[in-house]
């Protein structure tokens, strides 16, 4: 089956009555191109999923796949929520019978492409395709790692001797060793480093367990198959280190996927760049204590050999301040204590490669353990470097400029960090290496209607190199196509924006936010989430609503649990309460009644004084532009409208948006921010969104009249609506 013949007509944009944005050659094929037969109502798809419905968007974008695949082009597209931009990229690569990579932002996501979307699509189509899943080494249990975990028995808690016996029960009936398919372990569980290889720690081919291994059984399928399943990460890691099992399998696909497109440059910066911190010293620690006592016991001092080491890397996070933070080089090397304490960690870790390298002969691992002691040495070198200092290399000199050294500080860590500026000319380099179809596809791509900030962030700008016309090509290269939502906005929701009393700078404006949402949750039927720019303000956010509300809502709380777990415990408790900051804002997906009502305190900005933040705008600001309004602003339009769409996720939702931030309707480039979001039908008052929760509630909880803060006073305050 054949879902048409390219277009050879030069990119015009343009919005057809549907909503459309497309090419005039697109458009116009479009009803030929995607046959009634698959996507109309009485279709495949038709029969296969009860409740479908026919979305032109849909098919808009499925033409668009497919002749991308035929041009060998680049297309961004965005598809607003609810378009089923999954099935329509699916299909066309299906189709077309030649190998492709699907990349998704998530783990999460690559689970239920592999499980879910594609085996209905081959259902569908009567395909009989190979498919693969490919993760990075983290998610597989290691073989010879887990059976050193058990001889080792160092696990100091019940709990933690219980899971690693469960994970060894797991690998030895599993197929794949995807620690994912192990219900019920949490994924900040102590023991998976433990039971899992790193790129540093792997042994390869010289491991004991090579043949067995599940990361090569992986990497082998993903090679056989004919739709392979990544994900950015591991795109990335690939780009950057060229060893994660990717590298040989990128030439031979000839469609190239990248779901939830809008993540790339963030994810990317952190793999193009380098890290090296305390994690990765009690690692290699740990490691020179397991693989000492196991090959040369009592041949050297292991136990203070692994001390030294361990005690170097944790005395360097006590140097840095409580909390969590983000210092750039300046302000860590201000920090009292610093330098020395960063020259006596280099003078541990020569120490210990001084005592391993006798040793080095006698088995595999201990080559390993010398390689990273080196790599961290030279890292935690290079880190420290004079800004003054220039690289002798002059390519490396242009790098160092357009990188960004800074530290994270975590409760119980520290990393140190070269991040590059921007990832742009790496992955503009990378579309241009071979005339492959890239497809960038996402909910959240465009400012002000159009591409502009996401091609510059990409590197896919007039002159870059990616977009050069394939060979006997079809110009242009690079095509964009935007398919608006199919939900009824104006019908389905209520966009709450109170004009006075909601200023971030306030210092009571946690308290307030929570006050709003009490008055709103007490009479919402459904599930409510109240997302946060910042952790600092869930606490005073939660503690609040727990004041506010009866006993029955239940209030989860972000750092309270694993995300896993509290995500399970809003979907079973229908009128939960679930306060999280960044990674609640997307990739997080509950129709119906389980989520109604989304509550966002302030403008999702980015911290000013954030050492990425601040580099960038800094390096716009010389070059002439508003660091403000050429990235602060588009920053925070795409994050809204990530939070924004966790909200309606069908034609059968329903529910409210309020967003505590006056400047959204007071300011110009607020209502600039507020033109980017989905055409909710606006309200300024907290009863006029009561009303519309009430409205549209299929039940009214118990508790609602009579316990809200509106009904009773207690707690409440007064609002200006």
């Amino acid at each position: 089956m054949k879902l048409g013949e390219p277009s050879t007509g030069h990119f015009r944009q343009s919005v057809d009555a549907s909503g459309v944005n497309t090419s005039d050659a697109l458009r116009a094929d479009a009803a030929s191109l995607m046959p009634d037969s698959l996507w109309g109502e009485q279709g495949l798809f038709a029969e296969a999923l009860p409740g479908w419905c026919e979305r032109p968007g849909q098919r808009h974008l499925a033409s668009a796949v497919e002749q991308a695949m035929a041009e060998r082009g680049i297309l961004l597209a965005e598809a607003g929520t609810g378009t089923g931009k999954t099935l329509a990229y699916l299909v066309p690569a299906l189709l077309r019978g030649e190998r492709v990579i699907v990349s998704t932002a998530t783990r999460a996501l690559q689970d239920q492409l592999f499980r879910k979307d594609l085996p209905l699509a081959r259902e569908v189509l009567g395909l009989q395709l190979r498919a693969a899943v490919l993760k990075g080494r983290t998610n597989y249990v290691c073989h010879y790692r887990l059976r050193r975990a058990q001889s080792e028995g160092l696990l100091d808690n019940r709990r933690a001797v219980q899971e690693l016996r469960r994970v060894a029960l797991f690998a030895g009936t599993s197929g794949d060793g995807d620690l994912s398919a192990l219900g019920g372990l949490d994924e900040q569980s102590p023991v998976i480093p433990l039971v899992t290889s790193t790129r540093d720690n792997c042994l390869g081919s010289d491991c004991p367990d090579h043949r067995a291994c599940f990361v090569m059984k992986a990497r082998r399928e993903a090679m056989a198959a004919d739709v392979v399943i990544i994900n950015h990460h591991l795109f990335f890691a690939n780009v950057a280190l060229r060893d994660e099992g990717v590298a040989e399998l990128l030439p031979s696909a000839t469609t190239v996927v990248l779901d939830e497109a809008h993540q790339l440059s963030d994810i990317g910066a952190q793999f193009l760049g380098s890290s090296v911190g305390t994690a990765q010293a009690l690692e290699l620690a740990r490691d020179v204590l397991a693989c000492g006592l196991q090959q040369a016991r009592g041949l050297a001092d292991w136990q203070g050999l692994s001390s030294r080491l361990q005690k170097a890397a944790r005395d360097q996070r006590l140097i840095a301040p409580q909390g969590t933070h983000r210092l750039d080089w300046t302000q860590a090397q201000a920090l009292e204590g610093w330098a020395a304490g960063l020259h006596h960690w280099q003078q541990v870790l020569a120490g210990l490669l001084a005592a391993l390298d006798p040793f080095e002969a006698l088995a595999p691992e201990f080559t390993r353990l010398i390689e990273r002691c080196r790599e961290q040495q030279a890292m935690l070198v290079a880190w420290q470097r004079s800004l003054a200092e220039t690289p002798q290399d002059a390519q490396a000199a242009v790098a160092a400029q357009d990188t960004v050294r800074w530290l994270e500080v975590g409760s119980h860590f520290l990393r140190l960090l070269a991040t590059p500026l921007g990832v742009g000319p790496a992955f503009s380099a990378l579309l241009a290496q071979r005339p492959q179809a890239w497809v960038l596809v996402s909910a959240t791509l465009t400012l002000d209607g159009g591409f502009r900030y996401t091609r510059a962030r990409l590197g896919l700008n007039e002159g870059s190199p990616a977009l050069a016309a394939v060979e006997g090509g079809v110009p242009p290269r690079l095509r964009e196509l935007r398919v608006a939502s199919p939900f009824d906005y104006a019908r389905q929701t209520r966009l709450l924006v109170p004009r006075k009393g909601f200023h971030p700078g306030d210092s009571e404006h946690s308290l307030r936010v929570a006050e709003l949402a009490a008055r709103l949750v007490a009479v919402n039927p459904g599930g409510s989430f109240v997302l946060t720019t910042t952790l600092r303000a869930i606490g005073r956010i939660a503690s609040r609503l727990r004041e506010l509300l009866p006993p029955n809502r239940v209030v989860l709380e972000q750092a309270s649990e694993s995300k896993q777990v509290l995500l399970q415990r809003f979907a079973a408790n229908p009128e939960a309460v679930l306060v999280g900051s960044h990674s609640f804002w997307e990739g997080v997906d509950f129709p119906g009644e389980q989520l109604t009502l989304v509550v966002i305190d302030k403008l999702p900005f980015a911290p000013p004084d954030d050492p990425m933040v601040a580099a960038r705008i800094r390096r716009l600001e010389a070059a002439g532009h508003s660091g403000f309004m050429d990235y602060s602003l588009p920053q925070a339009a795409l994050a809204l409208q990530q939070g924004a769409g966790r909200l309606i996720r069908s034609e059968r939702d329903w529910g409210v948006l309020a967003v505590c931030d006056q400047r959204l309707a007071s300011t110009a480039w607020g209502r600039r921010l507020l033109a980017s979001l989905q055409p909710f039908a606006r309200v300024e008052s907290v009863d006029d969104a009561a009303a519309f929760l009430l409205a549209h509630a299929t039940h009214v909880p118990a508790s609602a009249a009579a316990q809200s803060p509106a009904a009773t006073g207690h707690g409440a305050v007064a609002f200006e609506d």
